[in-house]
């Protein structure tokens, strides 16, 4: 075993613990918002908005919206606290 693998003591939530955040969530902020079709950011946001009852906020600092919905340059700008963060990075 390497040292790397040693050292993760990190343990992801159990499926009834995440199914217990799911369903206290109301706000999410997608970081990383895309109005490209072709991303992932793109395709959450619209799954999210369209078969969920959450509050989804957009985070870009390079978009003034998405499809009509504010997009914020920043997860300080947002009009409140998000319950969860959904981070979407570019692979570079």
């Amino acid at each position: 075993m390497s040292a790397e693998t040693a050292n993760r003591t990190w343990r992801g939530p159990s499926a009834a613990r995440r199914r217990e955040i799911l369903l206290s969530t109301k706000t999410i902020a997608i970081v990383g918002a895309s109005a490209n079709p072709a991303r992932a950011s793109y395709f959450v946001n619209r799954y999210l908005a369209s078969t969920s009852d959450y509050t989804v906020w957009l985070v870009n600092p390079t978009i003034d919206e998405i499809d009509g919905a504010p997009v914020y340059p920043s997860l300080a700008d947002l009009p409140g606290v998000p319950d969860m963060v959904d981070v979407f990075r570019r692979y570079d």
